[in-house]
């Protein structure tokens, strides 16, 4: 019988032991060390067994779980949704997304518990040998670009919906989102060809978040330049370049001759709390 309590920080070494997969163990620890407040464990005789975690309290948020092992089959898994989603609730979350390599058992379980198959996505890598030349149309990102670049995102994110099947989203220009793009400008980058911005590229840490260029200046090389750019400047501080691209998508074709190879496929699937 087990029992579901409240992570707590102490507890990181013994929920990092019981995670085998080493991608989904640097995934979860990290979500626990941004989100220790979301975090549930679940114990069996003064051990722990299975850990969840959503990332805070938004209107759309994600959610992480992992039993270990040697205890599944065993309704662990489900206590632990369940009680994580009566925290969602309680945190006004409304849309809840989860993701995992994909695997018919993992599928299967998420699938039963009310969460439909949205879409799979791979992780690729970067294992080329491409280097960036100066290119003196990418620079930084600046607070009078917002306008353009909020737009330029919608509609190539838009057209990449349509075209793997994927419904499309409003997306509203907002303060909120006009004030993170300044706090992260060090970390978007800007093609301005002709003093029109014709892309952009987005970086996180070792992974290049987004890449869009404008529809109608698709196939100019445009997208190369800041793929180029982005590897450079991402490899600088970090040993490796990740990027994650929705299957059915035409840029995975640009990410492959530039040297990205797939390294795990994800299945990625969404709820509607009621």
């Amino acid at each position: 019988m087990c029992t579901i309590i409240p992570y707590t920080p102490d507890k990181m070494n013994d929920v990092r032991t019981l995670i085998e997969d080493p991608f989904v163990r640097e995934d979860l620890l990290g979500c626990l060390e941004d989100f220790p407040d979301y975090g549930l464990v679940a114990m069996e005789k003064g051990v722990i067994v299975g850990v969840a975690v959503f990332t805070g309290k938004n209107a759309i948020t994600s959610f992480t779980l992992y039993v270990g092992t040697s205890y599944r089959k065993r309704g662990i898994g489900t206590k632990l949704l369940h009680e994580l989603e009566k925290n969602m609730r309680s945190s006004a979350v409304k849309e809840v997304y989860c993701d995992f390599q994909e695997n018919p058992d993992h599928s299967s379980f998420v699938e039963k518990n009310g969460y439909p198959l949205q879409f799979r996505s791979s992780l690729m890598t970067f294992q080329g040998t491409e280097t960036a030349l100066p290119d003196h149309r990418i620079r930084l990102y600046e607070d009078q670009d917002y306008e353009a670049v909020h737009d330029l995102l919608h509609r190539a994110f838009q057209k990449m919906r349509k075209q793997v099947g994927l419904p499309l989203l409003d997306s509203p220009r907002s303060m909120e989102e006009a004030a993170k793009y300044l706090e992260n400008r060090t970390s978007i980058l800007i093609l301005e060809d002709e003093t029109i911005i014709k892309g952009c590229i987005f970086l996180d840490g070792h992974e290049i978040d987004k890449l869009a260029v404008a529809p109608e200046e698709e196939g100019k090389g445009y997208g190369r330049a800041l793929l180029a750019a982005g590897v450079k400047n991402i490899r600088i501080h970090h040993k490796e370049a990740t990027l994650w691209v929705v299957q059915g998508n035409p840029a995975e074709k640009l990410y492959t001759s530039f040297g990205f190879q797939k390294r795990r496929l994800h299945c990625f699937h969404k709820k509607i709390l009621s």
